[in-house]
């Protein structure tokens, strides 16, 4: 179970930095909701298919909080993102996580009273590239793959080799702390390193 909240969590967003390269200086002034895991990095595509989602079509990005049932929220810790968007195509969304492979939903969010949903963990075909793109954490319940300290897309030997080993025995808010107990340990790579090695993001680029 994530034990981040409140401990070690920044107030501000953790996506400045390659590849992400997010711009927003999303800042809280405390953790506003003991549900939250940590950051993740919403973005939304506009374009026909999944397979067609490509960076171009990129139309917006937020920061926002994961909680514990897997949700995800604006800053305040309990509103629903807001983006200001006119849809040409489809909308679909990617989720960025700092140390887990990005994953895009397989088919484009539709509104129900004026908010868009979408729930990844139902299912392998809910995410693009299917059991490439994601994992079964329990079954029936699906998730992002973890393991990719480096954020490159790819879980490898150089996750292990340039945070994972770097980082062990250290506590705190670390790349290399994959089963996010705020521990960097062996069983973050025994656990959820070498199981997903050569695992690799399904997000068109």
């Amino acid at each position: 179970t994530p034990q981040l909240n409140p401990d070690h969590l920044p107030l501000n967003q953790p996506y400045a930095a390659n590849p992400w390269m997010y711009t927003g200086s999303d800042v809280v002034p405390n953790i506003p909701n003991p549900d939250i895991v940590d950051w993740v990095l919403v973005e939304i595509r506009d374009a026909a298919t999944a397979g067609q989602a490509n960076a171009s079509t990129k139309v917006g990005r937020q920061a926002a909080w994961l909680l514990s049932d897997g949700s995800v929220v604006d800053l305040d810790g309990f509103s629903n993102l807001q983006f200001n968007h006119s849809i040409t195509h489809q909308l679909l969304v990617v989720i960025w996580h700092r140390n887990h492979i990005g994953i895009l939903s397989n088919n484009p969010l539709t509104a129900s009273g004026g908010i868009y949903q979408y729930n990844f963990s139902t299912g392998s075909s809910q995410i693009f590239g299917g059991s490439s793109g994601a994992k079964e954490i329990t079954p029936g319940i699906w998730g992002m793959i973890s393991g990719d300290g480096n954020a490159d897309g790819l879980v490898d030997i150089n996750d292990r080799n340039s945070v994972g080993s770097i980082q062990t025995g250290n506590s705190g808010y670390l790349q290399g702390d994959f089963n996010m107990n705020g521990n960097v340990k062996n069983q973050d790579k025994n656990d959820k390193w070498r199981i997903n090695l050569n695992k690799s993001s399904q997000v068109p680029q």
